[in-house]
């Protein structure tokens, strides 16, 4: 009995000192050993993921275009006072209507026209601009005659032409790349000795990435008429189609007399 004490004494003492080599299964329901506590390692929280951000469209390029309502007829001649040239039914809404040349510009050549003709040369490529700029078409300059009776429009132009004489943009896009061009007349001018003439005005401003304009053109050319204003019906469409050209050659020819100076490199 001695002798098994001391061998179940040297058995515990193994187990205390090294630990259960195996999990022991007594019979006795009084021995049912406590449930085993598991202590789990910390695991680390996964390294936060960094989100690139989105990347942001370039900023967009803008050329401001202001096409115009100003339309001024003169006849210099011996018999002064151009007025009306006639009635001319050139469409079911002007039938039997008498009409001045001013009234036959506007329809002839109003500001959509104005912007077709520009379109159809190619108005960024003319002005030597990147076909990526955005072609923002604003109000057009108006008539002189309404700036009488509308003192509002008046306010609104004197306030436009400091706005110029400032050097400042006329409109509120803060673009970092921004041009203007403003028409600033359509001018049918007659006279005895020379004949009779188209004149158109432009300005054309650019600021790069600037508030103030870095270089400004000004001025105003003129292409011959023959044709019109129409003196028949007959005479009408070609009439039209004289001043939308006359109207096309005042810009190439104010792009390279007046305004090449101020236009940047040309755009590849």
């Amino acid at each position: 009995m001695l002798r098994v004490f001391y061998l179940t004494a040297a058995v515990a003492f193994s187990l205390v000192a090294h630990g259960p080599v195996m999990a022991q299964v007594s019979s006795s329901p009084a021995s049912t050993p406590a449930a085993p506590v598991i202590v789990s390692e910390p695991v680390a929280a996964p390294a936060a993921t960094e989100v690139a951000p989105a990347p942001q469209p370039a900023p967009q390029c803008e050329l401001h275009v202001w096409p115009t309502h100003n339309y001024i007829g003169i006849n210099s001649g011996l018999l002064s006072g151009f007025g009306i040239v006639g009635s001319l039914a050139d469409a079911s809404a002007h039938k039997d209507r008498v009409q001045t040349v001013k009234d036959l510009m506007r329809d002839y050549l109003g500001p959509e026209v104005q912007m077709a003709e520009l379109n159809r040369i190619g108005l960024l490529q003319s002005l030597h601009l990147p076909a990526s700029w955005q072609i923002v078409v604003e109000e057009p300059t108006p008539w002189n005659e309404d700036l009488k009776t509308d003192p509002a429009l008046k306010a609104r132009v004197r306030e436009m032409n400091a706005t110029m004489k400032a050097g400042r943009r006329l409109s509120a896009s803060t673009s970092p790349c921004y041009a203007e061009l403003i028409t600033t007349m359509i001018f049918y001018h007659k006279a005895m000795m020379y004949g009779s003439n188209l004149f158109t005005g432009w300005v054309y401003r650019d600021f790069a990435d600037k508030p103030l304009a870095l270089k400004t053109a000004t001025g105003t050319v003129k292409n011959p008429l023959e044709v019109f204003p129409p003196k028949t019906p007959e005479a009408v469409a070609a009439a039209q189609a004289e001043l939308r050209d006359a109207y096309a050659k005042d810009f190439r020819e104010w792009l390279e007399k007046k305004a090449a100076p101020a236009l940047p490199v040309a755009a590849h």
